[in-house]
């Protein structure tokens, strides 16, 4: 793995170099995973008190939501951010899972496919630091303290694990100067005084942080909940610590993973298919479903809008999003996932609340970007992509960097 790890940052190191004319300056990335785009947009009609995130965006270059790659998950997300491309081409399909083992499942950056933005900074003699940063154990970040976990606490990882596969010595430096850091779990709090120990003992060029409480919340008790909207001034409250300890001359970038949409049932389609008497392939994620069977694919458009299957999918934004064809695709409808119960009744109950992992291209299901700094001029940006992202995030620190 180190052999392959080596070969791989000596191809980007011939590629990245600094990019012509281009003004540099130091970057944090804050991502709060789970933080749709409504969240800000309709801060005043949630009732959402942001302060810091408000001021924040008043001198930022704002998106007006992001569209997301497929699936919409926390770290095939995460990675299209520092790649620039879909899923099916970085290779990082799914949340790890399963012991955490290294050879295994997506914990190691190892599994990347292609060049990252943390390769490409490093190449050009950049420091870079990540916290709670999705599929970096094994990355060349200078300091790294790894989403990785043997037990969770909700979205927190057991620190034990995440010093174990993080930079030698790092956590206990930490502990150093926060006492309180030594706490069992590497959570929002913990993740943001780790932030702020790099920020000013460190000052990395570019430093990663992914902050996951509201992800966590939302899925158990539903998006835009009061419970919800609880730990997203949580995260605002956090955000404000870490602006305020912010050392000058850093640009941020304030992101999000995925969107994210209540629940109200599971609409188990093979078993719906099956009592009314049709049988053929059907691949089924919660957020859509492909055949290839000419009457699995006619039956499905007979259900689209009648409550459960939704739009059919363009092909062509199959082939973008997905890499792949198929005869027919659907999204579910409003509220709904898909399941795969093949005997039973037609709809079960969620184990969730909320959840994401829909298509990309629904309607308001978006991420967030904005990004302030010195030399950024407040405007509105319209509608991006996230696979724009590595490239917006490598112009403020003056890279060119490779896909």
């Amino acid at each position: 793995m180190r052999k392959y790890l080596a070969i791989l940052a000596m191809a980007v190191a011939a590629l990245c170099l600094p990019a012509e004319g281009a003004a540099k300056h130091k970057l944090l990335v804050i991502s709060v995973d789970g933080m749709d785009w409504r969240y800000l947009r309709d801060a005043g009609t949630l009732g959402l008190k942001l302060p810091n995130i408000r001021r924040l965006l008043a001198r930022s270059q704002v998106a007006d939501g992001v569209i997301g790659v497929w699936p919409t998950v926390t770290w095939p997300s995460h990675t299209s951010m520092l790649t620039g491309v879909q899923p099916f081409r970085h290779g990082i399909l799914a949340n790890a899972s399963g012991p955490l083992d290294i050879s295994q499942s997506y914990w190691s950056a190892a599994k990347i496919k292609v060049p990252t933005l943390i390769q490409c900074a490093r190449a050009a003699g950049l420091t870079t630091a990540g916290v709670n940063w999705p599929v970096t154990v094994n990355a060349a970040l200078t300091w790294n303290l790894p989403e990785a976990y043997a037990k969770r606490n909700g979205d927190s990882s057991d620190l034990e694990s995440v010093d174990r596969y993080g930079t030698p010595g790092l956590v206990a430096e930490i502990t150093r100067s926060y006492p309180s850091f030594a706490y069992r779990w590497l959570d929002d709090r913990t993740r943001t005084l780790a932030t702020i120990y790099l920020l000013q003992q460190k000052h990395p060029d570019l430093l990663l942080l992914h902050l996951a409480e509201l992800d966590s919340e939302a899925h158990e008790e539903g998006p835009f909940t009061p419970a919800a909207n609880a730990v997203a001034e949580r995260s605002d409250e956090l955000i404000g610590d870490i602006l305020k300890a912010l050392p000058k001359g850093y640009d941020v970038a304030l992101v999000s993973d995925h969107g994210f949409e209540r629940i109200d049932h599971v609409a188990n389609l093979k078993a719906m298919a099956a009592a009314a008497g049709i049988t053929g392939e059907l691949e089924i994620a919660a957020g859509l479903v492909r055949t290839n069977d000419a009457r699995m694919a006619d039956w499905l458009r007979s259900q689209s809008g009648k409550g459960d299957v939704g739009r059919q999918v363009p092909r062509d934004e199959l082939m973008r999003f997905a890499g792949a064809d198929a005869l027919a695709a659907f999204e579910p409808a409003p509220h709904v996932i898909f399941g795969n119960a093949a005997t039973g009744p037609a709809h079960t109950a969620s184990a969730n609340a909320g959840t994401h992992g829909f298509w990309p291209t629904r309607p308001d299901y978006h991420s967030i970007y904005a990004l302030s700094g010195p030399g950024v001029k407040p405007g509105k940006l319209g509608e991006i992509e996230m696979v724009s992202l590595k490239d917006r995030f490598a112009q403020v620190l003056g890279l060119d960097c490779p896909r």
